[in-house]
């Protein structure tokens, strides 16, 4: 194993940004040196060194979710993975001593969806409660359930809607406030013959719930508030504070901002499907990516106040707010939108950039090693501001293909750490646990999947 220890120490060298060093000698308190053995997650070698909290093989033919990061429940004692198995959603749940207990959460066909199939769901912002949106295709119905992560007993239906829906979107905007999304099937009947002979059609909605926002709280008495909004629902993220929401739009429905104290709806100059990156901490901003078939894809900055929008980053996935409204991206300083169309899997330097609310003042990095336009636009980051930590994940291009790293970036000392690499296979989604100090890695495809919880250093 030392053939590859060296080489992976040196990487780990390359992207230490702060002024320091690296040894293999034990440290001045006497630590021992590091690991020669790799611990392997389903797709990826955990760089030696770095604490292996769990790894956890994931059942047969599971598949992770990568719309839906590790969920981490009762304040951090229990990580929930959603992903697919023979075609079915299900729920799983890893907790106790090493995070070794195993058990199924919610289920189609089982709890939480006995007779049904879950079509989104949403932890409680103390990850004490999961809600579902569950639909039952024979009796033409979409249930709100609520399960008790803590109890081992059946989950509860809360709130039903009869009808076919084409979009259904759940969420929290607070601890015993449950948001609901809505858009009404609309089927399509015979109506005559036209000229040519060929039968016409109109449009006409399902009879039973109708699209909009719903509001169920399930403090005491379960009550359903309903908001209609002149716009067509989609996948809603909602800021932190539950006021506004952004739709993803899509190919019915086009990007929308929601204000839910203004009881309105507005359509944003975005191409669909957009995607919410991040919110503001104060509510007031998000960043989302948007790919324009004309310039290419992009990473901007959403200013609710004056409706501003501002470019953070060409050809990039990943990006999040830090410290005081600040933004950090990767992305590359010298890359062009015409230069990602033309060259797409042109190596280019990977670098991180730090920058202002304005974008006039922007501190940029190199992460020391090369990524390409296509791959930096698949990339994620996800941020903990308890301890100023970024995760990313992108892709280096190497003459056997792209090979994933998964790279710690701590803001304030400006250092990098690669903790994971490997040939890019299946799907990888990472969280931070709620204080911030471990990282959960859920990869795979359906020859073999895992969880693995570890310690970055900083």
């Amino acid at each position: 194993m030392l053939r590859s220890f060296f080489p992976i120490l040196a990487m780990m060298c390359a992207l230490t940004l702060a002024v320091g060093s690296c040894s293999t000698q034990n440290g001045p308190q006497g630590k021992p040196p590091l690991p020669t053995e790799a611990v392997r997650t389903a797709t990826m070698n955990i760089t030696p060194g770095i604490e292996v909290i769990a790894r956890l093989a994931l059942p047969d033919g599971f598949v992770p979710a990568p719309e839906y990061p590790p969920m981490w429940l009762q304040a951090g004692q229990e990580v929930a993975i959603v992903g697919t198995r023979n075609g079915h959603t299900a729920v799983l749940g890893y907790g106790g001593v090493g995070y070794r207990g195993a058990r199924v959460i919610a289920e189609d066909g089982g709890i939480g969806a006995l007779n049904g199939k879950i079509v989104d769901l949403a932890p409680s912002p103390d990850g004490m409660t999961l809600a579902l949106a569950v639909m039952d295709p024979q009796e033409k119905r979409l249930d709100v359930v609520t399960r008790d992560v803590i109890s081992a007993g059946a989950a509860n239906p809360v709130s039903s809607f009869d009808g076919e829906f084409d979009s259904a979107s759940i969420g929290w905007l607070g601890g015993f406030t449950i948001s609901l999304a809505l858009r009404a099937h609309v089927a399509v009947e015979e109506s005559g013959k036209q000229p040519d002979g060929a039968p016409a059609s109109t449009r006409a909605a399902e009879p039973g719930a109708s699209s909009g926002l719903y509001v169920i709280s399930i403090g005491g008495v379960v009550t359903t508030g309903y908001l209609k909004l002149d716009c067509k629902m989609s996948q809603l993220s909602w800021s932190p504070d539950g006021i506004v929401a952004v739709g993803s739009g899509d190919a019915d429905a086009p990007p929308i901002i929601i204000d839910r104290a203004k009881e309105s709806c507005q359509r944003i100059n975005a191409k669909v499907p957009l995607r919410v990156i991040d919110w503001a901490h104060d509510s007031k901003s998000f960043l989302y990516q948007e790919t324009n078939p004309s310039i290419g894809t992009g990473i901007y900055r959403y200013d609710l106040a004056n409706g501003a929008v501002r470019l953070v980053a060409i050809s990039s996935g990943a990006a999040a707010f830090v410290g005081n409204d600040q933004v950090l991206a990767l992305g590359n300083g010298a890359l062009t939108f015409r230069g990602a169309q033309y060259a797409p899997d042109g190596p280019i330097r990977a670098e991180v950039a730090l920058s202002n609310p304005s974008g006039s003042d922007t501190d940029v990095e190199s992460l020391g090693f090369n990524v390409t336009p296509a791959t930096l636009a698949t990339s994620t980051m996800v941020y903990t501001r308890m301890t100023d930590t970024a995760a990313i994940a992108t892709f280096s291009p190497t003459g056997q293909g792209p090979m994933r790293k998964i790279v710690i970036y701590s803001v304030a000392p400006k250092r990098a750490f690669l903790v994971a690499f490997g040939a890019a296979r299946g799907v990888v989604a990472t969280s931070w646990s709620p204080r911030g100090h471990y990282l959960a890695i859920a990869d795979g495809d359906a020859t073999g999947a895992a969880l693995t919880i570890i310690s970055p250093p900083r």
